[in-house]
């Protein structure tokens, strides 16, 4: 079946979508902060150090066969995207976001969303290694949502993952699987996508509660006026990496953004603010992982798949 002949997103739609996602960032960040120490019963999923990995066997560069083997450029401080903004505390104790503190782009040590995907799509891809190890570390990377359910990953045989390639370009293929997420990019007259192989990875600012279906999980407590979709979807983010047989896309679990906790420069989870130590929070409409509790793959789709929490109708 030949593909539809590249149709480049309108400049109105791509400008509406950056500004919804700057209207939702800006509607957040004047949210006071209201946080209290973390949890002691509360076990964290990894120890770690203050500037250690996350997820203690993620790959070195010189590791990351599967990239390399489809052009898919390797994690390093570009797929570190996570926003975090300075907090201070008033007198009560309660902490606020700091509006003359400036950003800073989380140190996360592979924990976001994007380096997850991207370890996960690299052991799928890696030619290397029997066909036993290679399915043990794909299962191993893949785990259930946030509600315990299992999406599996496409049952196509593994010379078919070896040879897909890097295709930039698919981010501006018109195609229908193009739009379960809300990204904002501009694209060449002729179809082409004009920025940097990283850039063309993309993850989502924001979902549409209507067009989500998020399994709820158990105890999770929601106001019965509010739509669970709200809090629920801000627990995932998904991560589109353009291939030559169209986009996929990597669903994540971030349990951590559920209750927001205070952050160090290095993505570790601290406590409230102190005099002499800086503390940050994320404002943000998806997912992010922190160093004690990491993102986790739980669907990879590839092209033309719709993913597992979209109702939006691409016809």
């Amino acid at each position: 079946m030949s593909r539809p002949e590249p149709k480049p997103m309108p400049r109105l739609l791509s400008a509406l979508c950056a500004i919804a996602a700057v209207i939702l960032i800006c509607a957040l960040g004047v949210i006071v902060v209201n946080h209290q120490n973390p949890s002691a019963d509360r076990k964290p999923e990894t120890a770690v150090t203050e500037t250690g990995s996350a997820k203690g066997s993620r790959p070195t560069q010189d590791d990351w066969a599967g990239l390399k083997a489809a052009g898919i450029p390797v994690p390093g401080s570009w797929s570190e995207r996570t926003k975090a903004f300075p907090v201070s505390t008033d007198g009560n104790g309660a902490a606020s976001i700091n509006e003359n503190g400036k950003s800073v782009i989380l140190d996360d040590g592979g924990a976001g969303p994007i380096d997850t995907a991207l370890e996960t799509v690299n052991a799928i891809l890696d030619p290397n290694g029997s066909d036993d190890d290679w399915r043990s570390r794909v299962l191993d990377l893949i785990g259930d949502d946030g509600a315990g359910n299992g999406h599996p990953i496409s049952d196509a045989p593994r010379w078919w993952w070896t040879q897909r390639r890097f295709q930039a370009d698919s981010v501006c293929s018109g195609q229908s699987d193009a739009t379960y997420i809300s990204y904002a990019y501009e694209c060449s007259t002729d179809g082409t996508w004009p920025g940097s192989d990283e850039d063309a990875i993309q993850s989502n600012p924001f979902y549409t509660a209507a067009e989500t279906s998020f399994p709820v999980p158990d105890g999770l407590s929601i106001p019965s006026t509010s739509n669970p979709q709200l809090t629920v979807s801000r627990a995932y983010d998904t991560v589109l990496i353009p291939m030559d047989d169209g986009n996929w896309h990597v669903t994540v679990y971030c349990p951590a953004s559920l209750d927001g906790p205070l952050l160090d420069k290095h993505s570790n989870e601290t406590e409230a603010p102190k005099a002499g130590k800086e503390s940050y929070t994320v404002v943000s409409a998806t997912g992010y992982g922190t160093r004690q509790r990491p993102c986790r793959t739980v669907e990879v789709v590839v092209g033309g798949q719709k993913p597992f929490w979209s109702l939006k109708d691409t016809r």
